[in-house]
C-alpha cells in the first residue's frame, strides 16, 4: 500500500481523450524498446523456470524432500494461487507505479525466492528433523515469494506493447514476451532430469538462479523509464490512472459481456495447458514413458508453439482479425488435444505422443497473443494492465482446480500397467543424503489418469464452442487508432492548404 500510494503522488494529472491524439504531437519508435523487450522476455523465461522446476522430477522430488508425490504438485498450486491472490496488487501496482518500479520488485522477488529454494537443500536445513520435512517448508517459502513476481511479470506484455511499439509490433511484442514464460518451462521440462540424474537437486537450483540474477540485472539497465517521452501511437496517449482510474477501468471490464466470455474460454484453454504439463510426467509415466522422454517432449511442444506464436503475430499485427485466428487456433488445437488422449493411453507410441503433443503446442500457444490483444482490443481504454491481469488470474484459478481435479479423478493402475510403468524410482542415492534408511521413504503409486484426461477434453470443447457461437468482441483500440491517424492526416492536410495560402 505504501508503494502505491508513493506512486500515486508522483502522478500527473493529463486531460486527455481516449479517442483523440493529443494537440501537436508527433510519434515516435525508439530502439531502445528493443532491449526492455529482451529484458521482459529474459523475465519471464526465468518466472517460467521457476513455477515448474519440480514438476518434470515429482519421484525425484518426493523423495529429496521426504514428502508424498501429491506434495510435488503443491509447488505448481502454491505458483497459480498467490498470482491469483497477488494479481489484484500487482495490477494496481502496474498503473500506478508504471512497469519501472514493478518489474524491479517482480525481479528482485524472482531471484531471492531462487536462492530460498536452494537454501532449501543444504544439509542443515533439509535435514534437521522429521526427515526432511523442514526442507521441503523453507523451499516452499521460495516457492511463494518467487511466486509474488509473476503476476507482475505476466501481466505486463500489453502494457509494454501499447506504451513502446508501433500498432502493427504490438501483437508481435506481446507474443515474445508473453511466450517467455512457457519457453522457461520447456527449459525447466528439458534440464531438470538430466542435470538431477547426474548432479542433484541441489545442483539443479542455484543453475536455476543464474537466469534470475541475470535478468534482474538486465531489468535494472534496460527500464529507465516506463514510457517513452514520445508515444508510438495515437491510443499510447491513453493515461489509464486518468482516463478512467483503476476502480472506474475494473468497473467497465466487470460490467463488459464480452470480457467475460473471454475469461472463460482463456482460463479453460491456458489453465488447463498449465494443468496438463504439471501432471504429464505421472500421467505418461504409467504407460511406460520416462521423465526424460516426457521432458524432451514437453520442450518440443513448446518450441513448436513458439513458431506458431511468433506466425500468428505477424498475421493479427496486419489483419488485426482476433476471435477468427483465435477460433482456428484453438479448434485445432481441440482437435490435437483429442488426438493425444487417444495416443497417450498406449504403450510404445512414442512417435505418435511426441507428434500429437508437437501439433498441438503448435496450435495452442498462439492464444497467447490472441488473447492478450483481444483482451486490449474489447476493453480500450482501460489499462492494460487490468485486461491482461483478470484474464491471467482466470488461467490461475482453472489451473488450480484442474490439477485439483486430476487428483480426485485419478485411479489406481492395473497389474498390467504397473509391469510396463516408469513411476518408481530408485530411493538409494537420494536416502543417503541424510543419511536416512530407505524404509522411511516414501515410494510413489503410480494411477490412471484416463478420467482426468477425458474431462479435460470435455471442458475444452465446451470452451471452443462458446467462441465461436457466442463470442461477440469489437476492436476499440483498432478503432481509436484508425481515428487518431485521420485525424492527423486531415490536421496535416489543413496545414498544408494554410502554408499554400
Amino acid at each position: 500500500p505504501a508503494l502505491v500510494f508513493w506512486c500515486g503522488m508522483q502522478k500527473k494529472n493529463y486531460a486527455s481523450f481516449p479517442d483523440l491524439p493529443l494537440p501537436n504531437t508527433e510519434y515516435r519508435l525508439y530502439r531502445w524498446r528493443w532491449l526492455i523487450l529482451i529484458a521482459l522476455l529474459l523475465l519471464n523465461l526465468s518466472s517460467g523456470m521457476m513455477f515448474l522446476t519440480y514438476s518434470p522430477i515429482p519421484n525425484y522430488t518426493a523423495v529429496f524432500y521426504g514428502v508424498p508425490e501429491s506434495y510435488v504438485n503443491g509447488f505448481s498450486i502454491t505458483y497459480s494461487a498467490t498470482t491469483f491472490f497477488i494479481g489484484l496488487i500487482s495490477i494496481i501496482i502496474l498503473d500506478t507505479c508504471g512497469l519501472r518500479i514493478s518489474l524491479y520488485f517482480g525481479a528482485s522477488c524472482n531471484l531471492i525466492g531462487a536462492v530460498i529454494r536452494w537454501i532449501s537443500t543444504i544439509p542443515p536445513v533439509l535435514c534437521s528433523h522429521d526427515y526432511q520435512r523442514s526442507g521441503y517448508m523453507v523451499a516452499m517459502i521460495g516457492q511463494t515469494i518467487t511466486a509474488f513476481a509473476q503476476p507482475f511479470l505476466l501481466f505486463a506484455p500489453t502494457k509494454l506493447a501499447s506504451f513502446w511499439f508501433g500498432p502493427k509490433e504490438r501483437a508481435f511484442c506481446t507474443s515474445i514476451t508473453s511466450i517467455g514464460n512457457p519457453v522457461g518451462i520447456a527449459i525447466a521440462y528439458l534440464l531438470s532430469p538430466h542435470i538431477v540424474e547426474s548432479n542433484g537437486l541441489p545442483t539443479l537450483l542455484w543453475i536455476y538462479a543464474i537466469p534470475a540474477a541475470v535478468a534482474l540485472l538486465l531489468t535494472i539497465i534496460a527500464f529507465r523509464k516506463s514510457k517513452p517521452d514520445t508515444p508510438p501511437a495515437p491510443s499510447a496517449n491513453v493515461e489509464d490512472d486518468s482516463v478512467l482510474g483503476f476502480l472506474h477501468g475494473l468497473r467497465q471490464i466487470l460490467g463488459n459481456c464480452s470480457f467475460w466470455g473471454l475469461m472463460l474460454v482463456w482460463g479453460i484453454a491456458a489453465g488447463l495447458f498449465n494443468a496438463m504439463i504439471t501432471i504429464l510426467p505421472q500421467m505418461l509415466c504409467s504407460y511406460g514413458y520416462s521423465d526424460t522422454d516426457t521432458g524432451l517432449w514437453v520442450t518440443i511442444m513448446i518450441f513448436s508453439g513458439v513458431a506458431g506464436a511468433i506466425i500468428v503475430s505477424i498475421v493479427l499485427g496486419y489483419t488485426k482479425k482476433y476471435k477468427e485466428v483465435g477460433v482456428i487456433t484453438l479448434g485445432l488445437s481441440v482437435l490435437c488435444f483429442i488426438w493425444f488422449s487417444q495416443v497417450s493411453r498406449l504403450y510404445d507410441q512414442s512417435v505418435n505422443v511426441l507428434l500429437s503433443l508437437c501439433v498441438f503446442g503448435f496450435f495452442a500457444l498462439p492464444l497467447v497473443p490472441v488473447c492478450m490483444e483481444l483482451g486490449v482490443e474489447i476493453t480500450y481504454p482501460v489499462g492494460e494492465a487490468i485486461s491482461s491481469g483478470l484474464l491471467w488470474s482466470s488461467v490461475q484459478v482453472f489451473a488450480v482446480i484442474f490439477i485439483a481435479l486430476s487428483t480426485a479423478y485419478e485411479s489406481p493402475l492395473s497389474q498390467d500397467l504397473i509391469s510396463i510403468s516408469k513411476c518408481s524410482h530408485d530411493p538409494v542415492q537420494h536416502a543417503s543424503y541424510c543419511n536416512t534408511s530407505i524404509i522411511d521413504i516414501i515410494e510413489y503409486t503410480p494411477q490412471d489418469m484416463t478420467n482426468v484426461v477425458y474431462l479435460y477434453m470435455a471442458l475444452i470443447v465446451m470452451a471452443f464452442l462458446y467462441m465461436v457461437v457466442l463470442f461477440k468482441p469489437s476492436y476499440k483500440r483498432v478503432e481509436s487508432d484508425k481515428k487518431g491517424e485521420v485525424r492527423i492526416k486531415q490536421g496535416l492536410l489543413s496545414s498544408a492548404s494554410k502554408a499554400h495560402l
